[in-house]
């Protein structure tokens, strides 16, 4: 019999505000448990219900949770409440992300059941049947590793909502990845290629976003298995075969500077094919717009919200003729509302010095600077609608993490350089800064490059914090930035200083309060940390007492 009838009524875009994809037909029917997936149309409305929460589930919580948490990110008092592992189960982006991509699991769940039940009579095609599925088998997949990437362990829920279950217990790590492979591999033996983007179907899941996730199911496995001393062998050879089905699709290509993916400047530009996968938007359809671009200017320099940084510590670490610092990074504007006020972002050497009341504009020094990935002209003087897309997988990552995969399996090897360098050599449009074979010792060195390499290419796409845990270098690399971030303020306090007039600043500046909040210095981080994950939020804890151990992972 049907169950668990929710089907939720959508109006233009998939999502409401940030979308997977696009839909010009008006439904506002109402569905009860007599009119519920009896059709072919309302068992597609049914499908598209998923989508209702990508938003919740993804934006902004995926910046909060994977990038202010490393060194990829920064806000002033929520980076430092992540780091010390604060206050974290009354976390707002936790519980949007938890409430969100379960809210996914359970409208997933409804159209799995009540569409495999359905005659294959009801459906024009017996094809289009198959198809409903696999993308619903997907949306669950989806959500199931965003839950597990973000909670390490959740419940596992694959029949009804969350709500209606009676004692939600937490689920091992094996049988959580089981699921979402099982779910993967149905998508892959039925979800299409590629949609038309001239139609209600662009945006959503295609084959070789199924073949990408379960290269990234893989290779996070693959990670754990290093870390517990295990032989990942295998894990990394089945990553392998999935980033190259990808690959052999044919669909997909590095575009030729690196914010083309990103340009919200047109239909053909958002959706192009480095993107694979994303959470779709639009300026023109009803409640399709985004309000993304808004998060990382600030209201001096394109009317945004001021959200999210970019460290000076990243920003310092760019070369100079990398397109990745020149087309994304502003370290540099003029007050678009005062045209007397210039920013500008220091150099480590001159923390403290740049501000000058004398100078015509006058000079007001950055604290951290902006990143132009999700740049938008009109971004705050357009009804706060944008149509930034948020790419969730894109080719580049495909490239880079073969080229990862790779380098595990046989260590440094030509392959994994010419993939790097695919990278690089679109990041500095030539082949001056490619690497060669020699500049990888060993496999430890390669990993660490491309990490390095992946924060360059994927800052603030919610990619940084698995990566550093997958490759093992989450103590190391926060350990580097906490410790610049000292030195910064040490440097600092020693220019205010030297500047200082005693008649108007009686008392030295000291800036150590700024820098002991950071964890290194008051609990250094541990090889397995709990700050890695992110507890489930009270709410549901302080209720079911058993998830309050869902990350009960080995410490030392």
């Amino acid at each position: 019999m049907k169950t668990n009838y929710k089907i939720y009524t959508l109006v233009g875009v998939l999502g409401l505000s940030l979308t997977a994809c696009e839909l010009k037909e008006d439904l506002t029917s109402v569905y009860n448990a007599d009119n519920a997936y009896t059709t072919e149309e309302n068992a597609q409305e049914g499908v598209n219900g998923i989508y209702r929460y990508l938003n919740s589930a993804t934006h902004p919580s995926t910046f909060y949770i994977n990038d202010l948490s490393t060194d990829d990110g920064f806000k002033e008092g929520n980076d430092f409440e992540i780091l010390n592992n604060n206050g974290l189960t009354g976390n707002i982006q936790l519980l949007s992300s938890y409430n969100g991509n379960f809210q996914m699991v359970g409208c997933a769940n409804t159209a799995i059941d009540n569409i495999s039940i359905m005659p294959e009579s009801r459906f024009k095609t017996a094809d289009k049947k198959v198809e409903l599925l696999a993308e619903a088998h997907f949306m669950r997949a989806f959500a199931y590793y965003q839950l597990t990437n973000t909670f390490y362990r959740v419940p596992l829920i694959t029949n009804g909502y969350y709500a209606t279950t009676a004692n939600p217990t937490l689920a091992t790590v094996e049988e959580l990845e089981n699921q979402i492979e099982q779910d993967l591999l149905i998508a892959t033996n039925n979800l299409p290629l590629e949609w038309s983007i001239n139609g209600s179907d662009a945006g959503r899941p295609t084959k070789g976003a199924a073949y990408g996730y379960l290269m990234r199911l893989y290779m996070r496995k693959a990670g754990r298995l290093r870390e517990e001393g295990s032989d990942a062998t295998a894990a990394w050879q089945a990553a392998l075969v999935y980033a190259d089905q990808v690959i052999a699709t044919g669909k997909y290509t590095l575009l030729a500077h690196p914010f083309d993916p990103f340009n919200p400047r047109s239909r053909a530009s958002l959706y192009n094919s480095e993107i694979i996968f994303a959470v779709r938007s639009s300026e023109t359809v009803p409640s399709g717009a985004s309000d993304l671009a808004l998060y990382f200017t600030s209201w001096d320099y394109n009317k945004g919200w001021d959200i999210f940084n970019v460290p000076l510590e990243l920003y310092w670490q760019f070369d100079n003729s990398d397109e990745r610092l020149t087309q994304f990074i502003k370290g540099e504007f003029l007050n678009i509302n005062d045209a007397n006020q210039k920013y500008v972002a220091p150099t480590l050497t001159q923390m403290g010095t740049l501000n000058n009341e004398t100078s015509s504009p006058r000079i007001t020094e950055l604290a951290n600077v902006y990143t132009d990935k999700y740049f938008y002209e009109k971004a705050g003087t357009y009804n706060y609608n944008t149509p930034n897309n948020l790419p969730l997988l894109r080719y580049a990552d495909i490239l880079l993490c073969k080229a990862e995969i790779l380098n595990e399996l046989n260590g440094p090897n030509q392959e994994s350089v010419d993939l790097i360098n695919q990278i690089r050599q679109r990041a500095f449009q030539d082949t001056t800064h490619n690497y060669t074979l020699a500049n990888f010792a060993s496999k430890e060195e390669m990993r660490s490059k491309l990490c390095d390499e992946r924060l360059f290419e994927f800052n603030m796409e919610g990619l940084r914090r698995i990566d550093l845990i997958r490759m093992g270098l989450w103590k190391d690399r926060l350990d580097k930035y906490m410790d610049t971030i000292k030195q910064k303020l040490e440097i600092k306090q020693t220019n205010l200083n030297a500047r200082r007039d005693p008649n108007v600043v009686k008392t030295p500046y000291d800036l150590s309060p700024q820098w002991r909040v950071y964890p290194k210095f008051n609990n250094p981080l541990k090889v397995y940390d709990m700050r890695r994950y992110y507890p489930i939020p009270g709410v549901y804890s302080n209720k079911y007492t058993d998830l309050q151990n869902n990350r009960s992972f080995r410490e030392q």
